[in-house]
């Protein structure tokens, strides 16, 4: 089946109700009024949307609903801040085409990310430069700037070496103690003087032996609380106070030790048994988690037309693994809190970006009743910046929790241990934060979450609201130092 078009347009903003319901609200109850709001929505008729919830007069939990779907089409907006006009001019100086019949063709073929909101052609963000990644014809012709060769030659290397020095059956190598240090800043007057401003930011996870020896070393905040182990999406909680024309701008750094871990192809088909299909671990990470972990009947017979007859799991994720790899290029992507089921997404646009991609594959793999699971945080650069970054890791019975790197996808070797090596590990640039989506904090966000899905940057409140992503900046920085290997 073409997933892609088989799948109405509409379904874009349709599948945002499930974002709606079950990451923003405090209920999963729909109510009556909502279908019209939603079906103008998911027309991109937002004047139309917003003139019936005008008209609405509620209470409790149904007006904070309402509340959402004010914030939803806002957001939006900020996705797609570009006209035909304004996008035409980014496009002629990447050198691009800009007529409209190229224009509607690229559009069309769903290259060129458009949104028509109250009949206007809106433009994503990210629009021109995603058009290079996911035109075929437009892929081959990308420049690769130095640095970006670099990386892939080192990642290459690691990879190498990863294997070298490992047995095969998850052996830890590679160690390096690695000291973050982190800086989000409100600008000056985002808000009043004297207001407290809360920030949940990112901390790691302890529950994974790839990551050890966390610590938090400093902080400048007034109230600082660490999360505890068992929070899924782990955060330091911490408070500032604003002053008159000053940035609150809150500064703190923590230890880790990372490692490399790496499972061979071989080891696992020998290794792996039969699923015990009662247990907890089964159970919990089979199981659908909407809206973006899904085993819906057009997700089952996509997966099933990739794996055919293959019964065994370690090549049953290979097979879907390859297909995902081959099928759906990078690409930066609209801020999770206002996307639709984000696998159906990736299938029917052809593209994702890293955590897209994973959460493909783990409804793929959960469809075939192979455990899967979300991972995610940050990976280090060679130049000690940081990037944001999604995985996962799948549940093999007999070996345990074996981490998978999607968008990583194949490497460009005539190795296959490293051109597969993606496929059962993970290098040890790696940190830690979130091993679930869509989690509660401690202490609990009052207001909307920024990012209702993923937790990378952090969240920003005061008692006025939410404060969103384009209101403040968030940046991370690593200082890393290599480990004696174990004798």
């Amino acid at each position: 089946m073409n997933f892609r078009m088989k799948l109405r347009p509409s379904l874009w903003l349709a599948g945002l109700l499930s974002v709606v319901l079950s990451c923003q609200t405090l209920s999963a109850q729909q109510y009556e009024w909502e279908g019209k709001i939603r079906e103008a929505i998911s027309e991109s008729k937002f004047a139309e949307a917003a003139a019936a919830l005008d008209k609405l007069d509620l209470t409790g939990p149904e007006q904070k609903q309402k509340e959402w779907y004010y914030e939803l089409m806002r957001r939006i907006r900020i996705e797609f801040p570009y006209n035909e006009e304004q996008i035409k001019e980014l496009l002629k100086k990447d050198g691009k085409d800009t007529s409209d019949a190229k224009m509607r063709e690229w559009e069309s073929k769903r290259y060129l990310e458009m949104r028509p909101i109250d009949g206007e052609r809106r433009y994503f963000k990210h629009a021109v430069p995603n058009l290079s990644r996911i035109d075929p014809e437009l892929r081959p012709t990308r420049v690769v700037s130095a640095s970006d060769k670099q990386t892939r030659s080192f990642r290459i290397v690691n990879c190498e070496e990863m294997i070298k020095f490992s047995d095969g059956k998850g052996k830890l190598t590679h160690g390096q103690k690695n000291v973050f240090h982190c800086v989000a800043t409100l600008p000056a007057n985002t808000i009043p003087a004297g207001e407290v401003v809360r920030y949940w930011a990112p901390f790691p996870r302890e529950w994974t032996p790839r990551q050890q020896d966390v610590k938090l070393l400093s902080h400048n905040a007034d109230v600082c609380k660490i999360a505890p182990k068992e929070d899924m999406q782990r955060a330091v909680y911490m408070e500032k106070t604003t002053v008159k024309d000053e940035p609150t701008v809150f500064e703190f750094s923590f230890t880790t030790t990372s490692y490399a871990q790496y499972f061979s192809q071989e080891y696992l088909l020998e290794a792996v048994k039969p699923y015990d299909v009662n247990s907890d671990v089964y159970k919990e990470y089979t199981k659908e988690y909407l809206p973006h972990m899904i085993k819906t009947d057009a997700m089952k017979k996509w997966t099933d037309e990739i794996v055919g007859d293959e019964t065994n799991p370690v090549k049953i994720v290979s097979k879907i693994f390859d297909a995902i790899d081959a099928r759906y290029p990078w690409a930066s992507s609209n801020e999770y809190g206002t996307m639709l089921c984000i696998p159906e997404y990736v299938i029917r646009e052809g593209h994702g970006d890293c955590g897209m991609l994973t959460l493909t594959l783990i409804s793929a793999l959960r469809c075939k009743g192979i455990p899967a699971k979300w991972q995610s945080g940050w990976t280090m650069h060679l130049d000690g910046e940081c990037g944001m970054h999604d995985w996962g890791e799948i549940y093999f019975e007999g070996v345990g929790w074996v981490p998978v790197d999607m968008s990583y996808g194949l490497m460009n070797s005539d190795d296959p241990l490293v051109r597969n090596i993606y496929k059962s590990s993970l290098d040890q640039l790696r940190l830690v934060i979130n091993d679930n989506i869509g989690c509660e904090f401690t202490p609990k966000k009052e207001f909307f979450r920024s990012e209702p899905v993923d937790f990378q940057k952090g969240e920003m409140e005061w008692k006025g609201g939410n404060l969103y992503f384009n209101l403040w900046d968030f940046s991370m920085s690593v200082e890393s130092e290599k480990l004696a290997p174990a004798k």
